[in-house]
């Protein structure tokens, strides 16, 4: 598992302001976002090294998540915990190096919101470190394995 840089820090910042943001947008569905977001140009653009010279804004990135993917409408999770899955999951990521799509394959939405009152007081590095031992994911990746996940 790798220190997270300023970079990794202000991703899972932005990517949590953007899911507490749909949720309280209330106009699709919190586990139908995440997939969402997971697939979509938007994420391939947070998850970059140079996102921090980008100038996007959240509502900005909702848009075009809801216009690119069309996520559907469905139970709505509580803005706190939408904040909460966006922030651990875009940690996991960078932590890891695997790609948020592998990590989606993994671990749903729903599966961390029932996550959430367990882990959300916990350090993120312990968090991540329960998550993925809960869901068989590995933290720790030489370079071929990291190949081969993607």
């Amino acid at each position: 598992m790798k220190k997270i840089d300023d970079n990794g820090l202000l991703q899972c910042r932005f990517v949590s302001d953007l899911f507490s943001y749909a949720s309280k947008e209330g106009e699709c569905s919190s586990k139908l976002f995440v997939k969402a977001y997971v697939y979509s140009s938007v994420a391939e653009r947070i998850m970059r090294p140079g996102f921090l010279f980008d100038c996007y804004d959240v509502p900005g990135a909702y848009e075009d998540i809801k216009d690119e993917k069309h996520p559907g409408k469905g139970e709505v999770f509580p803005s706190f915990v939408m904040a909460w899955i966006g922030y651990i999951f875009t940690y996991i990521a960078c932590i890891s190096g695997h790609l948020l799509s592998s990590l989606y394959r993994s671990v749903k939405p729903e599966e961390l919101y029932r996550m959430y009152e367990a882990y959300h007081s916990l350090d993120n590095d312990l968090a991540a470190e329960k998550i993925a031992e809960a869901k068989g994911i590995r933290l720790e990746l030489n370079d071929l394995q990291l190949y081969k996940s993607l």
